[in-house]
């Protein structure tokens, strides 16, 4: 077979221990084949809710069938961001209640430009996340009643993501912190770039 056209890709995995794993049940996201072990990426440095750092170093996965690498990142680190998701969370809350971009960074002690970003994307995606977490949460728990309209387009998104992680608490046990959670219903897109066009 020959070399697959597709970039490399980050996949979302619910922790360090699941990367490490790599195994037979992942595979990859451009073809059938399955991902093989193929070292490490480098060395990440996030900053955590506690204002403590928290480092990982993620696993690099190869492709058996079409041999591009791509990288396993646990849901507590967003693609392409130097602070974990359960901070993410704490500023996207904080916009829900009405707070400014500017007052949330303050509060957080990270860059207001980096927390109006955060927002942008999230609103930019709104829609799709609250259909990816109603639709998930009613797979999860048939019987959930429908999710009520939380206010805003990033409330009802985070409600309805909220309200898919719960179910899956219900139904699989908690099997990764809340944040880390939606993050992984969310397919890594919270915070993914909005593309124009």
């Amino acid at each position: 077979m020959g070399r697959c056209e597709k970039e490399p890709a980050v996949i979302l995995v619910r922790d360090q221990a699941q990367a490490d794993l790599g195994g037979p049940e992942l595979t990859c996201p451009h073809c059938p084949g399955q991902l093989r072990r193929w070292g490490f990426a480098r060395t990440r440095s996030l900053r955590s809710s506690g204002g403590g750092r928290v480092w990982l170093r993620p696993r690099r996965v190869r492709c058996a069938s079409c041999r591009v690498t791509h990288v396993l990142l646990p849901a507590l680190a967003p693609p392409h961001r130097a602070y974990t998701i359960d901070l993410v969370g704490q500023a996207l809350l904080a916009s829900t209640l009405g707070r400014s971009h500017r007052t949330i960074g303050t509060d957080l002690g990270i860059p207001t430009d980096t927390v109006r970003d955060w927002i942008r994307r999230v609103k930019a995606r709104a829609e799709w996340l609250r259909v990816r977490g109603t639709i998930e949460a009613h797979m999860l728990d048939p019987m959930l009643p429908v999710i009520v309209p939380a206010g805003s387009a990033l409330a009802d998104a985070l409600s309805a993501l909220a309200t898919a992680a719960a179910a899956s608490v219900r139904r699989l046990g908690p099997t990764a912190p809340p944040w880390q959670i939606i993050a992984l219903i969310a397919r890594g897109q919270l915070l993914a770039p909005v593309r124009s066009g």
